[in-house]
């Protein structure tokens, strides 16, 4: 079918200093539609004993970095396999190689939309295409999850969207108005982005904030003292709008310049720090330490951070989790399938060529079926800390042909 298309670390706040070059916008920008390459089928890239995510299948609908919100620390802009441009690519053929695969597959796993750009930016061009995309995973009855700092209201008009059970929408929020001012400039304001999560609870739809990333050194910056209090704040804020769970990282931060040789995310962290507080910034600089492929707030620090807010999003009736920096028995509210709480399970092909959800499988198959050697779905390949392979998605005819190389089945990859 084609779809048309808390008070250690006291810091004063100094004086502001003029807004960074970074945070200027350089949009409009050229908007212009463009065909992807090959399959889009990979999973989240982490592996070994320090993997929370779930099995997904990650659907980007631009290439990386293509997005006009402009976050400081998106770390798509700064991967080896960004493209940057003076324009901004969006795909045209989403959902017909969607169903190409689709079609060859016996087990489909949740699909996420869209971690390396917004889904739901203010581009009307981009909107047709994530509608249409949501369209077929609706149609085929494919469980999904959408990202995003924008407003996913356009969606609420596709028929059937808001009834539909199989999905949770994600609104990242990582901080106040202030620091949002500062970190994600191009995207829309904290009032916005709580007026949407407001709006999606209030229709019953599962929703949770991406309290996400925090750099503790910034509210310092700003706040002083009373920076922990601030985030308390925050929180009530969360809970005032219905939403069930919150997702939290103190970030992981890259030291590798741009492709123009000028900065690093690590410095542009750390520059707009510098301008509120000296102090502050020497502390981010000491507190950020190199590891797991990374510089992340030391681990101490984090933990004592995660297990002070746990606490208090639990205490106001919702669910904490973070995202890869802390183990579930660390950090994690108890109980929870994974990190995102909401259960969006794999779905297996019937003989009509669409999907039914595999009874009992929350897709996090390296704890919810450890030890099963026969598996809800069947395929026990699943149940590994490493991503999943094409291969074990597809009938026994197209796994065979994914061995000799017709699918694509690594990292992200930088071809249109």
């Amino acid at each position: 079918m084609i779809y048309p298309s808390s008070k250690s670390f006291p810091c004063p706040p100094s004086s502001s200093a003029p807004l960074l070059s970074t945070l200027k916008s350089a949009f409009p920008a050229p908007i212009r539609l463009v065909a992807k390459r090959g399959s889009t089928l990979h999973d989240y890239p982490y592996e070994g004993i320090n993997r929370k995510c779930p099995h997904f299948w990650i659907i980007n609908v631009t290439p990386p970095g293509h997005c006009i919100h402009r976050c400081l620390y998106c770390y798509a802009r700064y991967a080896i396999y960004s493209r940057p441009s003076s324009e901004i690519f969006v795909y045209s053929n989403l959902p017909e190689l969607v169903e190409k695969d689709l079609k060859r597959m016996t087990l489909c796993p949740p699909i996420s939309i869209s971690n390396t750009s917004d889904p739901c930016q203010p581009i009307p061009e981009l909107k047709t295409e994530v509608e249409r995309l949501v369209r077929l995973l609706m149609d085929y009855n494919i469980s999904f999850s959408i990202t995003t700092k924008g407003d996913p209201g356009f969606l609420l008009d596709l028929p059937g969207f808001t009834s539909y059970k199989r999905k949770f929408i994600a609104l990242t929020i990582e901080g106040d108005a202030e620091v949002i001012s500062m970190l994600s400039p191009g995207a829309p304001s904290f009032e916005e982005r709580v007026g949407f999560v407001r709006q999606l609870s209030s229709l019953g739809l599962d929703t949770l904030i991406r309290f996400d990333p925090v750099f503790i050194h910034l509210f310092q910056a700003i706040y002083g003292g009373s920076w922990f209090r601030k985030i308390e704040g925050l929180i009530d804020t969360f809970a005032s709008t219905g939403v069930k769970h919150i997702v939290c990282s103190t970030g992981r931060l890259s030291r590798r310049k741009t492709e123009n040789g000028k900065h690093s995310m690590w410095q542009e962290i750390h520059q707009v720090i510098q301008a509120r507080s000296a102090l502050a910034a020497k502390r981010f600089d000491q507190e950020y330490c190199y590891e797991q492929g990374g510089y992340l707030l030391r681990r101490d620090l984090r933990l004592r951070f995660h297990q002070s807010l746990r606490a208090l999003v639990e205490e106001r009736g919702m669910t904490y989790s973070t995202c890869q920096e802390l183990s579930a028995r660390e950090s994690d509210s108890e109980g929870l399938p994974h990190c995102q709480r909401f259960i969006l399970p794999f779905v297996r092909i019937r003989n009509d060529s669409h999907f039914e959800p595999i009874k009992d499988c929350t897709a996090n198959c390296h704890l919810s079926c450890q030890g099963l050697s026969h598996p809800p779905c069947g395929q026990s390949k699943l149940i590994s800390l490493h991503p999943f392979k094409a291969s074990y998605l597809l009938s026994n005819t197209e796994s065979r042909i994914e061995k000799t190389g017709g699918f694509h089945n690594g990292p992200v990859s930088s071809s249109l």
